[in-house]
């Protein structure tokens, strides 16, 4: 069987093909980020914690196959920074919703909240998602997808809402303001905990998350925009070398046209350094390897960033500043052709998948690491369940072939891979689709460089519901930490998030206080028509001087780059 890529994976991209059912060879144990990747003066400032959690939160009875709880890691940091303000109110909680991966990989990452604890006096929580890292239930044995049944995103939130209140009331600030943060995947979860939990999360920073990349939308959702995003990356205009996208799909033309031939896939194998081990017997295996090569574009496009990051690579390894641009210049000659093509194209793949250096030649049934096998594994269970995302190319608009959206040939593969029928229209029935002007206090961020912007908030809704759009921004860029040459739309991104952040807590301080109604109210303002209980509090955590107040929004264009 030829091996099935269910989906990009929000963070270890592998490939976006689901319309091919294949079944993966082997499922690897998960591994820890590297502690070597770690930032030790961040992990130097953090408690590990465990806390027992209920596994199964919307059933009375007990799991039979499971242990009834499980236990779930979580990180406390920044204890020195959490301060009461000027009133004596406990300062406020900034949490990261852990998405699917180890939670070190976004405590060394999210900049944004440990560079803006000490000003808000915060305290950082950053919550472990079930099934990931070593938050792992006693039956979270892979090859039995009935062990799976547990990892939802409903759970997952129910989890972190519990450890919200556990927290509160052993550390005596159930007054305190909860903000939560996340990126792709995690940012989904804020955003979604905001509008399930209002009582719970008073605000949430959802970078990159594609809340509207489902099926069931009004108007639809484009299934070929992630295609779409990649190929900006590789455009001029997206600023890589002229000829890329065009060469690209080209060689991606050729490997086709080889694989129809026992000589032609000899040659493919050979040009684009494959293994001996690299079966290249069939159209299948040709397919497969295709896929293989596209998720390096994928990867590259979501972790398209202006310096070195490891983010993509779970914390194994760096990919340059801006990868796809480097992956390009391989494909920068407009005269390439035949086997030289190939060789462009295995050399811009090698940008991401060897990263190291350190590979004589290329298997396409590997990853980049262990751990984007691992994430993928998991994270293709929940694609098959309840995060079931159309994707396809069309090979005119975008730098692949023609792959239109096949949901039937999708759900075949799930059910051969894993058992279960994705509830196709679930996410949009559960969270509202593009309905959701009633939620509030969130602020959707989305990066033009980010192949998943097309699935994301893009205009603002209402007054309560804010969309920040990053031109030169890559996957959840403004989470990270700030550097001296960020651009104007990181930073202007990162000021905005500030100033709602600030507003947030200044409005959930004052829904927590008593408030005076009706005729008492009028009673003891007093002739002078003033109320001696009121007073003024700054929204701002920053002086004055500091902040000038405005916020010049980057609106985001009729047209996002992608055609």
């Amino acid at each position: 069987m030829r091996k099935f890529h269910l989906f990009v994976c929000f963070l270890l991209s592998v490939s976006l093909s689901v319309a091919v059912p294949t079944r993966r060879r082997t499922r690897i144990s998960q591994q820890p980020v590297l502690q070597e990747s770690l930032n030790r003066d961040l992990l130097g400032q953090c408690h590990e914690h465990w806390a027992t959690r209920t596994l199964d939160h919307f059933n009375w009875e007990t799991p039979a196959l499971c242990a009834p709880t499980y236990q779930q890691r979580y990180y406390v940091c920044g204890k020195q920074h959490w301060k009461p303000n000027d009133l004596g109110d406990p300062g406020p909680i900034f949490l990261y919703a852990g998405n699917e991966a180890d939670v070190l990989l976004y405590l060394n990452n999210s900049g944004l909240m440990w560079e803006n604890a000490p000003a808000f006096g915060a305290l950082l929580v950053f919550a472990e998602h079930r099934y990931y890292g070593k938050s792992m239930p006693s039956c979270s044995n892979k090859n039995n997808p009935h062990n799976l049944q547990y990892l939802t995103a409903e759970q997952a939130m129910a989890d972190y809402a519990e450890l919200i209140w556990e927290l509160k009331h052993s550390l005596n600030a159930t007054s305190s303001p909860v903000i939560a943060f996340g990126g792709s995947y995690g940012g989904m979860l804020a955003a979604w905990m905001r509008m399930k939990y209002p009582a719970t999360i008073d605000g949430a920073i959802a970078a990159s998350a594609p809340i509207w990349n489902f099926e069931g939308e009004d108007p639809p959702f484009d299934p070929a925009s992630f295609a779409k995003g990649v190929s900006y990356d590789a455009s001029q205009e997206g600023g890589s070398a002229p000829a890329c996208m065009s060469n690209a799909r080209a060689g991606f033309k050729l490997m086709e046209d080889m694989g129809s031939t026992v000589e032609g896939r000899a040659g493919l194998k050979a040009s684009m350094r494959l293994c001996p081990s690299a079966d290249m017997f069939s159209m299948d295996n040709v397919t497969s390897f295709r896929e293989w090569v596209a998720g390096a574009w994928d990867s590259m496009a979501m972790g398209n960033f202006p310096f070195k990051s490891g983010y993509i690579l779970n914390g194994h390894g760096e990919l340059p500043a801006f990868p796809v641009r480097v992956a390009c210049e391989h494909l920068a000659d407009l005269q390439l052709s035949g086997e030289g093509l190939l060789e462009g194209m295995a050399m811009a793949a090698g940008v991401f998948y060897n990263y190291s250096g350190s590979l004589n030649c290329f298997d396409y049934n590997e990853g980049a690491n262990k751990e984007t096998a691992e994430v993928e594994d998991l994270w293709g269970y929940q694609y098959c369940t309840e995060m079931f995302m159309p994707f396809g190319k069309s090979g005119v608009d975008d730098m692949f072939w023609p792959e239109p959206w096949d949901p039937q040939a999708a759900i075949a593969a799930c059910q051969e891979e894993w058992g279960v029928t994705p509830r196709r229209l679930w996410a949009t029935e559960e969270w509202g689709g593009k309905k959701i002007g009633a939620a509030s206090r969130i602020a959707f961020s989305n990066g033009l460089l980010d192949p998943w912007h097309g699935g994301g908030v893009l205009q603002d809704i209402g007054n309560e519901l804010h969309a920040i759009i990053i031109p030169e921004g890559a996957h959840h860029l403004d989470l990270m930490f700030s550097r001296p040459d960020d651009g104007e739309g990181v930073r202007s991104a990162r000021l905005q998030q500030q100033h709602l952040i600030a507003a947030w807590i200044a409005a959930a301080r004052a829904e927590g206080r008593p408030q005076l109604q009706g005729s008492l109210a009028k009673h003891m303002a007093g002739a002078s028509g003033t109320s001696t209980l009121t007073h003024k509090t700054s929204v701002s955590a920053f002086p004055d001087d500091k902040i000038d107040g405005k916020m010049q929004r980057i609106k985001a264009p009729r047209k996002l780059g992608v055609q």
